[in-house]
């Protein structure tokens, strides 16, 4: 081989084992993100996903006492909630004569709002004396009581 050749062949040789230069990356709405990096957030929806993991990330460097603060936060949220489902099951009783069901009808409908006030209870009990490990369990309970009720008397 002449000795240009064999030039050639090293430099592209060396050229191809080194890293390729990083380029700057570009999200969806065509601003740049300013410096080298692997991927770009490319919506706000995975922006925000992103956002919720960094949270639960740093809740787990949270004092006792702060998660504690964070419960009862959630815990008088899910109350207040629930304050308020009980008023709307009033509103709901109250539309029964308007409604035109029959008697067999009448006692379903009568049933699940019975059922639904009273996991409505539990469900105010529970945050109350801070049984949150059960919360997702009644919360389960009274959406397939809400389901039960809107499939058997909501017009589709």
């Amino acid at each position: 081989m002449n000795r240009q050749t064999l030039l050639i062949l090293s430099s592209l040789t060396l050229i191809s084992c080194t890293n390729p230069t990083p380029h700057i990356v570009v999200n969806s709405d065509s601003s740049e993100v300013g410096q080298p990096a692997l991927h770009a957030v490319h919506n706000n929806r995975l922006r925000e996903l992103m956002g919720r993991m960094n949270g639960l990330m740093q809740e787990r460097f949270l004092t006792e006492p702060e998660l504690d603060a964070e419960h009862r936060k959630y815990a008088k949220q899910i109350f207040n909630t629930a304050q308020n489902l009980s008023q709307t099951i009033d509103v709901i009783s109250a539309t029964l004569p308007s409604l035109k069901l029959s008697a067999a009808e009448q006692t379903t409908f009568i049933a699940l709002v019975t059922q639904l006030r009273e996991q409505t209870q539990v469900l105010q009990a529970q945050t109350k004396q801070n049984h949150l490990g059960v919360i997702s369990h009644t919360l389960e309970q009274i959406d397939a009581t809400c389901t039960s009720c809107h499939a058997l008397f909501r017009k589709q």
